[in-house]
């Protein structure tokens, strides 16, 4: 027996990595694989049965604290164990799996971008994984560079919820929506150069016809509003309103590993004006796609005329098709692709003996004093369950008030 084992931050919450992990969830599931996944935020059976209802992969998949692999032993019945953790600032535990799983393949995910990783992330022992993936060679390049670890694979993550469209059946008009999908997080998405660009297209060039529609979720939402305010554009620029069937999608994120959103739009066979990247590793993913218009040095008077150059093409089929034809690439063999990428690396990662006695409360310690405490204190469990209540839910939403719960439970160490 295979056994797959999966340990996230939260797959409750939603994300580009909770989407690759339930990904991970739903391949693996597709091959008959045993799945057990480990979260490390608390949850409740509210939680699982609202997770089950929107994501029918995990039905049959066991959820699990991530407590319990402090506590695991090998099980006798299976005959090649899986680790993929999916978090980098719990790579620590790839330490505590290899204490009890002598010869487990343990494969650590990194989602980050180089740039945004965890000033702790340095700190953290490699050695016992099997290997590392990575998105692209410019990233394995510049990992081995940094960190000096070189037990790394390359390949995407998987595009298993990408539901593909029949270019035949596809009829798309001109269009001068704009829509960014994103977390409003400034750090990595940069939403604020978005509507600079709109603000100068309308306010500059005249071009009144524009609109865009930026829809997520995060705590940067009233930056936006104040900036639209500024700019004068209410009736231009609209935050998590519905969006119109016909847009071209706009990505002007600092960095991606891979970019969910822009595969998205690409699979519904929307056009898509995007950002390289300032380490292009953007344009490393998707620079063979002739569906998406690129951005290279966000120079606003140059991007202004990109995006006016695609509102003022038409859909080319021949474009839908090749574009299609990639995703389907991409999307195809993923478990397949993984194991023979995860073989090369078999029977690597080590323990060193003196540090068996206390890796599992140097390893808690170690992921606590970035991530605060896995298990929910008591006003967090309150706020979550007044969350789902709907005359409160939006009240508790405030960006605020999340982000002042988050400090006070990262402050509240388990002693």
């Amino acid at each position: 027996m295979f056994k797959i084992n999966i340990i996230g931050y939260n797959i409750f919450s939603p994300g580009g990595t909770t989407r690759s992990n339930l990904n991970l969830i739903a391949e693996f599931n597709a091959q008959n694989y045993v799945v057990v996944y480990y979260n490390y935020t608390d949850f409740d059976r509210f939680d699982l049965r609202r997770l089950h209802k929107h994501e029918k992969a995990t039905a049959n998949v066991q959820i699990k604290k991530i407590g319990e692999l402090y506590r695991q032993t090998t099980e006798k019945n299976v005959e090649k164990e899986y680790f993929f953790i999916t978090r980098e600032d719990l790579f620590p535990l790839a330490a505590v799996i290899r204490k009890y799983n002598l010869k487990a393949l343990i494969i650590g995910e990194v989602h980050t971008p180089l740039g945004l990783l965890n000033e702790h992330f340095a700190s953290v022992d490699l050695s016992p994984f099997t290997c590392l993936r990575v998105a692209t060679p410019a990233i394995k390049k510049s990992f081995v560079q940094k960190y000096h670890f070189n037990r790394i694979y390359i390949q995407t993550v998987s595009l298993a919820h990408l539901q593909l469209c029949d270019p035949a059946q596809v009829q798309r008009n001109k269009t001068s929506n704009l829509l960014v999908y994103a977390r409003f997080d400034e750090s990595a998405k940069d939403i604020t150069y978005a509507i600079k660009l709109t603000a100068y297209i309308i306010n500059k060039l005249k071009k009144g016809n524009i609109r865009l529609y930026i829809n997520g979720y995060g705590p940067d939402k009233a930056r936006y509003e104040r900036m639209i305010a500024h700019n004068h554009l209410k009736n231009a620029v609209f935050i998590n309103k519905k969006i119109p069937s016909d847009y071209i999608a706009l990505s002007t994120s600092h960095v991606e590993t891979l970019g969910y959103a822009i595969a998205e739009s690409l699979a519904q066979g929307h056009r898509v004006i995007a950002y390289v990247g300032d380490d292009h590793v953007t344009y490393e993913n998707f620079s063979e796609v002739p569906l998406i218009n690129w951005l290279y040095k966000k120079d606003v008077a140059a991007d202004a005329q990109q995006v006016l150059k695609a509102i003022s093409e038409s859909m080319d089929k021949e474009e839908l098709v090749k574009s299609m034809n990639i995703l389907k690439e991409m999307k195809f063999g993923y478990v397949q692709k993984m194991f023979k990428n995860v073989s090369l690396f078999a029977g690597n990662g080590s323990l060193a003996d003196e540090k068996l006695e206390n890796i599992e409360s140097e390893t808690k310690q170690q992921i606590e004093k970035v991530l605060g405490a896995s298990h929910a204190p008591w006003y967090l469990k309150m706020y979550r369950h007044s969350r789902r209540v709907p005359g409160l839910r939006k009240l508790l939403q405030q960006p605020k008030l999340c982000e002042w719960l988050k400090s006070l439970r990262k402050s509240k160490k388990i002693e």
